[in-house]
């Protein structure tokens, strides 16, 4: 029997469709790591002297989810001094001639991450350090480096060692300490962290990151005895208020997200749910900034105005003002503004 090989024309959603797969993060970061590793490998083959991979390069060795703005295609390497800095055609060589630490992965070394992200600080905005350093600190257990106490230590202990040396500090160190009032745990995507940086830019409070809730489903209901455990993108528990990122993963998880918004409806919480669109430009933050200052109104019967936007910077020093303020009354308040930043 002849075959008819001649291709049948496909509809526009199937066109769509065609290659296109949305992975999850872990499936992602594992593929880029394993396409960086080929690439580092094939480069130190031809290099006679150990390299050492640092800036983004190293955050795709190490399976870290890099900010847009930091994410760059070119191999990076790093020298200890100006005498062994590399020319090689197609790859970046950085000069970094303070303490690092390392990483050892099959045979190729790369930058820790906390040193990693000393290094950015000279040469990045303050929110792609922000948006790093939340990506270091990870609810997914698999790709969370260190929690927030530790990340602060290393850093306090590099800067400690440069002190000893009597040598001035790295350039941007002052944009390091803003950066690490504003980074929170258990974050799980560069998205939800940007949004909860652009609640804050508009005025609106300091959101909860990935709250868990315990929820029983309310008397009358099918299964009324039946608990259920939901993690929050961003939550005010106080008001019962949460704010959702919803990216491509959430296309094709539909239904489940319908049943977790009913569930949360009944426990008395309102939802506000962003997309890609809604951060888009100044119009569109400041108008989700509106929707939920409204929802917290409603909730707790407050007003909840929206100003600004106000700059990271002077977002950070207001702040680590407060903190100030919170160590020198001394007692269990730090903690409390430690929480609120």
């Amino acid at each position: 029997m002849t075959m008819n090989t001649v291709e049948h024309r496909r509809s526009g959603l199937m066109a769509q469709t065609c290659g296109r797969r949305v992975e999850t993060t872990p499936v992602r970061l594992l593929r880029i790591q394993a396409e960086t590793l080929i690439r580092c490998r094939e480069l130190q083959a031809r290099v006679a002297s150990p390299l050492i991979f640092a800036l983004s390069t190293a955050l795709k060795l190490l399976c870290i989810d890099v900010p847009n703005g930091l994410d760059h295609d070119e191999l990076v390497v790093v020298a200890d001094s100006q005498k062994t800095r590399r020319r090689i055609v197609g790859v970046r060589c950085i000069y970094w001639s303070y303490p690092m630490r390392f990483v050892h992965l099959d045979g190729i070394v790369c930058v820790a991450p906390d040193t990693t992200w000393l290094m950015y600080a000279r040469r990045s905005e303050l929110e792609s350090l922000v948006l790093l350093g939340d990506a270091f600190m990870r609810r997914d257990r698999d790709q969370r480096w260190m929690p927030l106490r530790d990340f602060r230590d290393s850093c306090h202990t590099i800067h400690e060692q440069i002190r000893k040396t009597g040598r001035r500090m790295p350039a941007g160190t002052a944009q390091l300490r803003r950066a690490l009032v504003l980074m929170k745990e258990n974050t799980d995507s560069v998205r939800e962290s940007e949004l909860r940086l652009m609640l804050l830019s508009y005025g609106l409070p300091m959101p909860q990151v990935n709250p868990q809730l315990d929820i029983k489903k309310m008397p009358g209901q099918a299964n009324a005895n039946i608990r259920r455990k939901l993690f929050l993108d961003l939550a005010y528990p106080e008001y019962k208020v949460a704010v959702e990122y919803d990216g491509k993963y959430h296309a094709g998880n539909w239904e489940e997200d319908v049943r977790r918004r009913m569930i949360l409806e009944d426990a008395g919480w309102v939802c506000v749910n962003a997309t890609w669109s809604d951060m888009r430009t100044d119009s569109e933050r400041r108008a989700f900034a509106a929707s939920v200052a409204s929802r917290l109104e409603r909730q707790s019967g407050r007003k909840h105005a929206v100003s600004g936007p106000i700059s990271l910077r002077r977002l950070a020093s207001r702040l680590m003002r407060r903190m100030k303020r919170a160590e020198d009354s001394g007692g269990s308040d730090v903690e409390e503004a430690r929480a609120c930043s």
